[in-house]
Parts: C-alpha cells; structure tokens; sequence
C-alpha cells in the first residue's frame, strides 16, 4: 500500500499553560505595534506578564456534573511549520470555554484567524462539554469585533436587567441608533410612551436625543473617571450591571474575607477603624484617615468587581 505524501506544511493547535515565553512575547509585540499601532516603547514583557500570563486561575481538573473538566487559564496555540503564528488566551470554567484574548502575527493577517479561532473555540467548548462559549464583549461600534455578530444563537447580557437577550437583527438595528442599549430600559421606556421598540425603524437617526440617561448621575466614562480620581464611592457611579452596596452587605461576609499567601489561604479580618467609617460601605471617610476609604468599603467594591456582575458577553 502506497504511503501518503507528505504535507507541504505542517499546522498544529495546541492547549498550553499560559505561561510567559519568549516565543509568545514576540507575537504579542508584533500583534501591538501592526493591529493596535502601539509604539515599541509602550510594550514591555512585564506588560505582557500582566495582561495575557500567569491568571490566578489555578489550572486542574474539576468535579461539575459527573464531569471531570480541566479548569484554569491556558493559550490556545497555533503553528506552522513549528513558528507560532497566532494564539487565543482562554479561561476555562466550569460552565463554559471563555475568550479573554486573540493576537496573531502580521504576516498571516488576510487569512482571517479570528473567525478560526472562534470556531476552535466553540469546537473546545462541545468537546469538552463546557456548555457555553462566551466571546467576550461585543462593541458594536468596532469593527474588529462585528465578525463576533455572525455567530448565531447569540446571545449579549443586557446591563441593566442581567438577563441575556439575543442578539439579533432588531437589537443590531437598536445598536446601529444608539450608543447604550438595554432592551429592558427600551420596553419600560416604550410603556411610560417615550422610545421606540427595539428593532423598530420609527423616530430619528439618533434616538439618544431622547433619553436623557437622567438616573445615571455619571453617563460618560470621563465623567465618572473625574469622580473616583476625588474618591468618589464605586457604589456611586451606579454602574449597569454592578452590585450595590446593600447586595454587598447582604451575601458578602465583609469582616472576614479569604486572603491567599504563597498558595495557603488565611481569614484576614477587616478591622473597624474609626466609628466614623460604619455609617454606610460608599461613605468616603474624612479623619483620621484623611480622604481614604473604609477597609470595608475597599474589600466591598472588590468583592463587586470579582463577582463578574458586569456588562459583557
């Protein structure tokens, strides 16, 4: 029986721990300075570190429904012929396959390698009975990500109500109008006889003339920038999507919170300071501690952060 020919090229996946590389740091420079246009100077393999390696997500295999899935942070690697041409940093959880990252080399940019990794990523997901895949966030105003569109049943978390909705072709519409879109503020706008319908073509080219986002104290992201520079409360921004203070109080034991030291972990209580600072966890305190903030309120609006109730994906 005759042997196959040899390929001419030799493409390989690969699922590694995201650990730092040289290798790896070179691609991620070529991918800044040729697709985000950074400058040599503004890249760094401690910046690199930081970003895309070594996640706190400890890689093992999990127990989740009779299953044994490998849990943690990894690269997704892709080569040819041995040269690392592209790579996805994916989180895997115990309910899905998550997409933090994509960079690939300059040199293969017209062949379209994040719509292939997107589907090596669906396919990791499937195999390993991950259940959801999720893409990271949506920016319907970037080009970059409208291929993420393309993927259907697709879904977007809505950032006032938490729930998903499916992004479809009257919430594109929405989206091609306004710069925020929630449908659950869309609806309730619609019953109280202002908005429009999502996906309805009726009103201006620019619906946001109409929604004055009155409720939200801080609607640009310069606004609220300026305040937390003065130490402004997180819980004051009422950010879509964020926790407030009384959900924090109420399913976060705020006085004990895990501390991990050199792989152990320790209870490290939170000590009262100061009466002045048990009024509320938003309150910016002004005594002994100047203008800093109430440990209390500190470990709240991490426990906020590190809860994933915010908008994406």
């Amino acid at each position: 029986m005759k042997q196959p020919p040899d390929p001419a090229h030799r493409f390989e996946v690969t699922l590694e721990p995201d650990n730092f590389t040289k290798e790896k740091y070179e691609l991620f420079r070529n991918y800044q300075q040729h697709v985000h246009h950074e400058k040599p100077a503004e890249i760094s393999e401690r910046g690199f570190r930081r970003f895309l390696c070594d996640s706190p997500l400890h890689r093992e295999k999990g127990q989740v429904d009779g299953r044994t899935p490998q849990l943690g942070s990894f690269h997704q690697c892709y080569r040819l012929d041995g040269r690392l041409i592209a790579m996805g940093v994916l989180d895997l959880l115990p309910h899905c396959v998550s997409g933090v990252y994509f960079l690939y080399h300059s040199d293969f940019e017209k062949w379209s390698f994040g719509k292939l990794s997107a589907l090596r990523e669906a396919a990791l997901a499937l195999e390993g009975g991950y259940q959801y895949y999720y893409m990271g966030f949506y920016i319907h105003s970037c080009l970059k990500m409208r291929y993420k569109a393309e993927y259907r049943p697709q879904h977007v978390l809505d950032p006032e109500s938490l729930e998903w909705s499916p992004l479809d072709g009257e919430l594109r519409s929405c989206l091609d109008r306004k710069h925020f879109v929630s449908r659950t503020r869309e609806h309730r706008r619609m019953n109280a006889g202002v908005g429009i319908v999502v996906g309805q073509s009726n009103g201006p080219e620019h619906e946001d003339a109409r929604d004055s986002f009155s409720d939200y104290p801080f609607p640009t992201a310069k606004e609220a920038s300026d305040v937390v520079k003065q130490h402004l409360s997180l819980f004051d921004l009422k950010v879509p999507g964020v926790m407030s203070a009384e959900q924090i109080e109420q399913d976060y034991p705020l006085d004990q919170q895990p501390v991990i030291v050199r792989n152990k972990v320790f209870e490290a209580e939170v000590c009262r300071i100061s009466s002045a600072y048990t009024t509320s966890l938003s309150v910016v305190g002004s005594c002994s501690l100047g203008r800093r903030r109430h440990p209390q309120t500190i470990v709240a609006e991490r426990c906020d952060c590190r809860t994933g109730r915010v908008l994406g994906t």
